[in-house]
């Protein structure tokens, strides 16, 4: 009798743990809101702010491999009035120029969308400096960074802008 107890009160424990133990837990980790550049197809960093017309990138991380951003500028005569970029992304983010009247003579056009991303383009008028917002992240099905990014062909008319950068939306 004691022994039938016994293996009555294992067999309920038994059942308890197994049905414990198939109880799926979901962990996310909060990632600090991040773009990843490519410029003309070569990896040049990544950041919360990237400043694409000064001497290299404003608050990026050092990526073992990554290239120097070349400087968007007219003082050297040879550089075009354009750019391509990919952008893969964690977070909405803006394309932005200061002084704010120069956003009107820049122009931003997709290109292409990779094969595990999304482009949630929100007409912008230029107001605040603003030339190109993404509404939300880039990325959408798991995958390489480079196969969650946009391609855009950034071209402006007249002198190039003075400040012009990347900021991811927290």
């Amino acid at each position: 009798m004691v022994i039938r107890a016994g293996l009555s009160v294992a067999a309920l424990a038994m059942l308890s743990a197994g049905g414990s133990a198939s109880t799926v837990h979901e962990i996310r980790f909060v990632q600090s809101a991040q773009v990843l550049v490519w410029q003309d197809e070569i990896w040049v960093g990544q950041g919360s702010s990237i400043d694409l017309t000064g001497p290299g990138l404003a608050d990026a991380v050092p990526f073992p491999g990554s290239g120097q951003l070349d400087s968007v500028s007219f003082d050297d005569p040879t550089v075009t009035s354009r750019t391509r970029l990919k952008i893969a992304s964690n977070s909405a983010f803006t394309i932005q120029t200061t002084p704010s009247n120069a956003a009107p003579n820049v122009e931003v056009r997709i290109l292409d969308v990779g094969p595990n991303a999304r482009a949630s383009e929100q007409a912008s008028d230029g107001v605040a400096g603003i030339v190109f917002h993404q509404v939300e992240k880039t990325a959408q099905r798991r995958g390489a960074p480079e196969t969650q990014a946009i391609e855009l062909e950034l071209s402006w008319t007249g002198a190039a802008p003075s400040d012009l950068r990347i900021i991811a939306s927290q």
